[in-house]
């Protein structure tokens, strides 16, 4: 959503550009570009949403929040390339039991819609779990994969990444899991200050993505 006005109607066809981006942007430093389920996915939101916002000149733009890498990467290129533009993240918006909005719910079968309910399930588990002193990343791991593999989760591989390295467990369930700090994307062993859960899962034939914020200070 860009601030300003525009008819219903319009339509805003972007051819993609060659946009040559500096080593020192927000696309090499920032960790989320480099995460393997998506090499290149990064690179042309950046293209395509530079080009928009050279195009519209918005004063405030909103970018939901369940592609959180996604949404943290565009408020670092809009600090990076010096773009006037507040980013402001929207909340993600949730069926009545708690299923993230997607336009790919649809397509979920009557069980597998109810079987999904185990993302959002799981990690509002990890949350109350790090609320009440539970700040090991792996043990909160274990407890979302737990719930959702129990759910019949179809798990591609599961990767949590450390701030130091990265530990790759492959299994049937969950698509791809991580931890880590909400401002830099990098991932964390504990839980000392405010991260984010990312999961995303396959549910049948249907691929699902989810997310909580966790602010726990320590």
């Amino acid at each position: 959503m860009v601030g300003h006005a525009v008819s219903p109607s319009l339509c805003i066809h972007l051819r993609m550009p060659t946009v040559h981006f500096s080593k020192r942007s927000c696309l090499s430093k920032n960790p989320c570009v480099k995460i393997a389920q998506r090499p290149v996915f990064f690179r042309g939101v950046a293209t395509i949403v530079t080009k928009l916002f050279n195009i519209v000149e918005p004063d405030v733009a909103m970018f939901g929040k369940k592609d959180y890498q996604q949404w943290r990467l565009i408020k670092r290129m809009v600090r990076d390339l010096d773009f006037g533009i507040e980013i402001v993240g929207s909340d993600i918006a949730r069926e009545k039991d708690g299923l993230a909005m997607s336009s790919r719910n649809v397509h979920l079968s009557a069980e597998d819609r109810q079987r999904a309910l185990s993302i959002s399930r799981s990690l509002a588990m990890a949350k109350a779990s790090a609320e009440q002193g539970k700040i090991g990343c792996k043990e909160l791991n274990d407890m979302i994969i737990s719930e959702i593999v129990g759910a019949a989760g179809r798990i591609d591989y599961v990767e949590t990444l450390y701030r130091y390295h990265s530990l790759s467990v492959r299994n049937d369930g969950v698509y791809n899991m991580q931890i880590v700090d909400q401002e830099t994307l990098e991932g964390v062993e504990d839980i000392k200050s405010g991260v984010v859960i990312c999961v995303a899962a396959w549910f049948g034939t249907v691929r699902l993505i989810d997310n909580i914020e966790i602010n726990v200070a320590v």
